[in-house]
């Protein structure tokens, strides 16, 4: 049974890239509405039930989760196997958060870019590489506008699905354990990272700073519109999307990392 949970320990820096790029591109097709919904309603926008416009930018945000995630996995992965100086054993769950966390606040470079460019994109149209362009020439900080809240957000998300849930996943019943504590542990990351990731769509929806400043000015201008249940606008959308995307990722690490690299994964279970 511990052998779903050292996955990462065991297989190498590509194999992990790998399972985790895949992982990331199923995820965020999967979720493509639920972003859509969340990323117009936290912005007040009008939201269409256009399939031409719900899934404008689902190419970016592919790509986008998929060199996310892949690079979440790469580094936890490093990092759990500097923990245990290159053995494989059973991780606390202090020794998880801490990887997890770093492995989220480091992805925060490239997260910012990638979900800018899908921000944009749903919002104003046109391809992919425009998108790029138009905002390589804009003033505001250019592709890593919100790079603060986006390393911020990162951290805890993928404390939630590479250190809580898996902890989690180990006292519940095993029928139900993955799926339980994915709606456990995205429940719990989508309240804590809800309101930074408000202000982080509001900035990134206003490249040029129309009408969203810097942090405090967005933090103080999305107060001034609606008091604290402002920055849990489209809090369901974003909670149900986190929490199936902790399910395919604990699926997809375990699953395909099975059928991908079996003689990576055969070997004895370590004492826990």
């Amino acid at each position: 049974m511990e052998r779903r949970y050292l996955v990462l320990q065991k297989l190498t820096e590509g194999q992990t890239l790998f399972v985790g790029s895949v992982a990331g591109a199923i995820e965020a097709a999967a979720t493509q509405p639920l972003t859509y919904l969340k990323n117009t309603v936290q912005q007040r926008l009008r939201v269409s039930a256009d399939p031409r416009i719900v899934y404008r930018g689902t190419l970016a945000s592919c790509c986008a989760d998929a060199s996310l995630i892949g690079s979440q996995f790469v580094l936890c992965g490093s990092l759990q196997k500097l923990m245990v100086n290159h053995q494989t054993r059973t991780l606390s769950f202090f020794e998880e958060i801490i990887c997890a966390l770093g492995a989220g606040a480091a992805s925060g470079l490239p997260c910012c870019a990638l979900e800018l460019t899908m921000i944009q994109q749903q919002r104003y149209g046109g391809s992919t590489m425009d998108t790029l362009r138009s905002l390589l020439a804009a003033r505001g900080g250019g592709l890593f506008r919100g790079l603060g809240p986006s390393a911020a957000r990162e951290a805890v998300f993928a404390a939630g699905y590479l250190g809580l849930s898996p902890q989690m996943d180990r006292l519940l019943p095993p029928t139900w354990a993955t799926a339980l504590s994915s709606l456990f542990s995205g429940l719990i990351c989508a309240g804590i990272t809800h309101p930074i990731d408000t202000i982080k769509s509001c900035m990134q929806g206003d490249v040029h700073r129309t009408k969203y400043g810097g942090f405090i000015h967005t933090y103080r201008t999305i107060y001034a519109d609606g008091g604290p249940a402002a920055f849990y606008r489209g809090y369901g959308a974003r909670a149900a999307m986190i929490c199936i995307c902790f399910y395919i990722f604990a699926e997809t690490k375990l699953q395909l990392a099975s059928l991908a690299f079996p003689r990576q994964l055969i070997c004895d279970d370590p004492d826990p």
